[in-house]
């Protein structure tokens, strides 16, 4: 389950069509089949690997065990899942579009499951990554509705916590707020829960309290968003970069802009070292930051940052996608 894509910062990217390439299923020759219980080891393994953001490897070890026949209906269901997010990790939404729709036909055939729900969410995040909101809206709904059924409080909690980050970057703050408030009071009835919910709740208070105008209450929720993915992730992961440029686009409205621009670097770098220098993302946190040296006097600098994101931005146009568009107002 990706955070990235629910922090929530507004990509308004729109994909007409995507030319990165469609993962394969199978070879052109037989797979052994891999012996009892070591199927589900190696896809243990692979979700390491895609949380550690190692997303080739993921990628290499999902491919190859999807080759091997060798998971169950709801296995395979599982790793279609992981290689969508692996994919979106690198950045091939295309790649990573037809993984989902993979995991959730093979989860279309088995009861209503939480794993179910949770392909249905990560679906979801991918659409809002590009821009499609009310795709995203509907698979998240749609994935509410398993977790309600199955009596899941915590999938119910990370359910609205990643409707209220879609409908909050469409700017439909009431419905937003709603889906916020519920899932803090699910996150309460639930047996048990991760430090990445409570880090994207933290999150989305933090860009609330920051619409509203409360800056400190806006500050004190990502800088603690930022503490739990730390402690959860490690200094070095995507999630922890998002964190860093989030705390420092908030703590620019404190007039602290020297240590907002740090912080904002601090992200762009762990960023820039997990991220291609065209993914959107990346390229949203750049925009951002140069907004932020406009503030700081700083022009000659934000205009160079921001020629050069823009000019990333027309590679990833050429090379990925056909009349693609991205609006730069990520943190409006």
């Amino acid at each position: 389950m990706k955070l990235v894509s629910i922090l929530p910062i507004v990509l308004a990217v729109s994909f007409a069509a995507a030319t990165a390439q469609q993962p394969q299923s199978g070879n052109s020759f037989d797979v052994a089949p891999l012996q009892p219980g070591a199927a589900e080891q190696r896809l243990a393994e692979a979700y390491r690997l895609e949380r550690e953001g190692k997303a080739s490897l993921a990628i290499a070890r999902l491919r190859s065990l999807l080759d091997s026949r060798s998971l169950d209906p709801a296995g395979i269901g599982k790793a279609w899942d992981l290689l969508g997010l692996a994919f979106e990790d690198q950045g091939a939404f295309s790649a990573s579009r037809h993984a989902f729709e993979q995991s959730i036909q093979a989860y279309q055939a088995l009861p209503n499951t939480s794993d179910y729900a949770m392909a249905l969410d990560d679906f979801g995040e991918l659409y809002v990554l590009t821009g499609q909101f009310d795709l995203a809206v509907r698979m998240m709904e749609r994935a509410l509705h398993l977790y309600e059924a199955v009596e899941d409080h915590a999938g119910v909690a990370r359910a609205s916590s990643f409707l209220a980050g879609a409908l909050f970057s469409q700017k439909k703050i009431r419905e937003g707020t709603k889906n916020l408030n519920r899932a803090l009071k699910e996150l309460q009835m639930a047996n048990q829960h991760n430090d990445d919910d409570l880090a994207t709740l933290s999150s989305l208070q933090g860009w609330l309290a920051q619409r509203q105008g409360d800056v400190p209450a806006s500050v004190s929720n990502y800088q603690r968003s930022l503490d739990l993915l730390r402690q959860n992730h490690g200094e070095e992961s995507t999630f922890t970069g998002w964190a860093y440029v989030l705390l420092g686009q908030a703590r620019s409205d404190t007039g602290e802009l020297s240590r907002s621009l740090t912080e904002m670097d601090k992200g762009r770098a762990i960023l820039a070292s997990t991220l291609n220098n065209q993914d959107p993302r990346l390229l949203a946190a750049e925009l951002a930051y140069a907004r932020v040296l406009d503030r700081a006097g700083k022009r000659s600098e934000a205009a160079s940052v921001r020629s050069n994101a823009e000019g990333q931005w027309k590679t990833f146009q050429s090379t990925q996608c056909i009349h693609c568009t991205i609006s730069a107002k990520a943190f409006h």
